[in-house]
């Protein structure tokens, strides 16, 4: 029997909803659980939160899977959307502990940098009320370079169930391949160790994360191409002359353009970090790790990139203990 017209609309309307629904899931990774004895750290460029397109649920999954302590967070454009997103992410994790008959669940709150600039782009901290206290919070603008862009934010993170303990600055650095661009970049690498030189004896542990934008710069008069490599074997050089050392990312993508990976997210922590395990790597999530960082067809791009963010979450556990 032939379907009506009204009765095939339906059909199709539910098959795009179960389409839409799975490309959710398929498309990103899930991030295993945080094991016993330590503290989970993640820094997520969540693109413009929120613009129109943005899949606010999805976005709340996300966030929910990560089963992080402190999430650095980019690109935050209103913190009334935040707050609400975060209710959400707090009631799924309370219904799903008790559930699973798990107490206390995870109850996220937030902290944002003072001011994003004039581009509006906030930086701040979105944390586990439960696992962490976080003190000393400072918006640094020594580190925004001119007044368009995000000053960084600073804070003292304390677990507070092992005792972990260290400073962390989220930066969200100059975006774009002009020589313009990227000298702000180099020159907030500078200030950067003039900041760290100036509170090493407040706390000898530091983790500085978040979008670095490590992209080079296009070829201009008078100044050769520089590759995203490039850039990140500078910032390398540049980290370890301020007693810091950059992770490596497993995979080696944090962001999409074009329908090609990129290498803009970054977590430095101290040389003498104690906590840090050995051989550590900055764990990339989502569907940076789904599709292998390899180049996707812009016409078939992950439904996250499309609904969420370009960039992807990148996660670090550390041991959660004062060693120090």
């Amino acid at each position: 029997m032939a379907r009506s017209p009204r009765r095939l609309c339906r059909t199709l309307a539910l098959l795009a909803t179960l389409f839409v629904t799975s490309s959710a899931v398929l498309n990103g990774q899930s991030v295993p659980p945080l094991q016993s004895g330590q503290f989970r750290i993640a820094s997520w460029n969540i693109r413009f939160f929120p613009e129109p397109s943005t899949d606010v649920d999805r976005t709340a999954e996300i966030l929910a899977d990560l089963d992080a302590d402190l999430i650095a967070v980019q690109e935050i454009v209103d913190a009334d959307a935040l707050a609400a997103l975060l209710n959400q992410v707090n009631s799924h994790l309370t219904e799903r502990a008790v559930a699973s008959d798990l107490t206390p669940p995870r109850h996220y709150g937030f902290v944002l940098a003072k001011s994003g600039g004039h581009g509006g782009l906030f930086v701040g901290y979105v944390y586990d009320q439960n696992a962490v206290r976080l003190s000393g919070v400072e918006t640094l603008t020594s580190l925004q370079m001119t007044p368009d862009l995000r000053p960084a934010l600073l804070a003292r993170v304390t677990s507070l169930r092992g005792g972990l303990d260290f400073q962390v600055i989220v930066t969200h650095t100059d975006s774009g391949t002009k020589i313009r661009d990227y000298t702000h970049r180099m020159e907030f690498l500078d200030s950067l160790a003039v900041e760290l030189e100036r509170r090493w004896e407040d706390e000898a542990d530091f983790i500085v994360l978040g979008d670095l934008n490590t992209m080079g710069h296009a070829e201009e008069e008078h100044y050769r191409r520089v590759s995203g490599e490039e850039e990140i074997a500078i910032l390398d050089r540049k980290a370890w002359t301020m007693g810091l050392r950059r992770l490596p990312s497993s995979p080696s993508c944090t962001e999409y353009y074009l329908g090609r990976g990129s290498l803009l997210d970054h977590i430095m922590v101290t040389l003498a970090m104690r906590e840090v395990p050995p051989n550590p790597v900055a764990r990339v999530f989502g569907y940076c790790a789904a599709v292998g960082c390899q180049p996707v067809d812009t016409d078939n791009m992950p439904y996250d990139y499309a609904h969420v963010s370009d960039h992807c979450p990148v996660v670090i556990d550390l041991a959660d203990v004062d060693w120090d």
